[in-house]
């Protein structure tokens, strides 16, 4: 499935967002994900629940249910199962039919993010969970920003290439980042780790823009600025960086953009965003402009990846597809997910 030269979507033994920690209470949620029908809750005690969200009696949809005490009651002929996913109780007779429990998926809480793994079982290592706290989120010396999920009709491959390929913030973004027609100037290079790559693009003495001035406001002269794009993952790449005095060689801060995306289809995904920041704890006015930025910039990445599905899916004769130098990083990421996906199917 296009970029990939895999029969399999996407890896399943692998962590993915499933949700923002302050989207579960007592109230059923109910989330697509990787193509399967998910519920998730919290249980009188406030620990989060993920179970198959489909009835295996009659297939009625779990999330028309009700909550009875921590068990899920199906909405349709009253079936009941605990959160460990086991049928407790059927109305209709004493014993519980075989083979009726419902899938439970584990999951974990790191700082405003819900995590749950999709693959495997006796595979679930939370330690395969990016490191968070060194970036932002859960770290009492960091503000966060949670920005509102957007669930966007497209393959989650689409929105990977597009933020590792941060040229495109000169023509799509053109009206919205300040600063950002330099972008595409910067020379770019890679930086791999076994479980990261970094696409790195080190802007040298950068003129002040609003933007800058309105972050350092006793800032006088050219910066340095980092655009990087980091793939940590499939789950997660982290843009921007340190912003630097020219000058000086004085680190001024850090701002990073966190991109968690989570496949809820082949051709669909959620895109929860936080951006995160080391400087200006206490300006208010850094969080709102930041919060109405977002507003303005993910829709206009949103429209670009949907308009390339609607061309894959229209049935159109495609063009032998090139690519340009800069996209040596996307291209080593296809190859890391084949990797990833096809050692899943020797491993089965």
């Amino acid at each position: 499935m296009y970029p990939l030269a895999a029969d399999q979507p996407y890896p399943r033994n692998q962590w993915w967002v499933a949700a923002y920690t302050s989207e579960l209470g007592r109230t059923l949620l109910a989330r697509d994900i990787l193509g399967e029908p998910v519920l998730f809750y919290r249980t009188e005690n406030g620990d989060p629940v993920a179970l198959a969200g489909i009835c295996p009696h009659r297939g009625f949809p779990l999330e028309r249910g009700r909550l009875v005490g921590d068990a899920v009651q199906c909405g349709y002929h009253g079936f009941t199962f605990g959160p460990d996913g086991h049928c407790q109780f059927v109305p209709s007779q004493k014993n519980v039919p075989q083979k009726s429990a419902l899938r439970r998926y584990l999951v974990v809480e790191r700082g405003n993010l819900l995590w749950i793994w999709t693959g495997q079982e006796s595979l679930a290592d939370p330690g395969l969970i990016p490191d968070m706290e060194a970036i932002g989120p859960g770290n009492p010396d960091w503000v966060v920003e949670q920005h509102p999920l957007a669930t966007v009709d497209a393959r989650y491959t689409l929105l990977i290439e597009n933020l590792l390929d941060l040229s495109h913030v000169t023509f799509i973004h053109a009206n919205t980042i300040p600063g950002g027609s330099k972008v595409v100037e910067i020379p770019v290079t890679l930086a791999e780790t076994e479980r990261s790559l970094t696409v790195q693009r080190n802007g040298q003495n950068l003129p002040l823009n609003p933007l800058i001035q309105m972050q350092f406001p006793h800032q006088q002269g050219p910066v340095h600025q980092q655009f990087d794009a980091e793939y940590m993952g499939p789950c997660l790449i982290r843009t921007g960086g340190a912003i630097t005095d020219a000058a000086s060689g004085v680190v001024l801060g850090i701002q990073n953009f966190l991109h968690m995306i989570t496949p809820a289809s082949p051709t669909r995904l959620h895109y929860f965003v936080n951006t995160a920041r080391n400087f200006g704890l206490d300006n208010p006015a850094l969080t709102a402009m930041n919060l109405g930025m977002g507003t303005r910039i993910q829709p206009e990445d949103i429209d670009a990846i949907e308009t390339i599905e609607a061309v894959l899916q229209s049935g159109a004769t495609l063009p032998t597809e090139i690519s340009a130098r800069i996209d040596n990083g996307a291209l080593k990421v296809r190859r890391r997910l084949e990797t990833q996906i096809l050692a899943e199917n020797s491993d089965a």
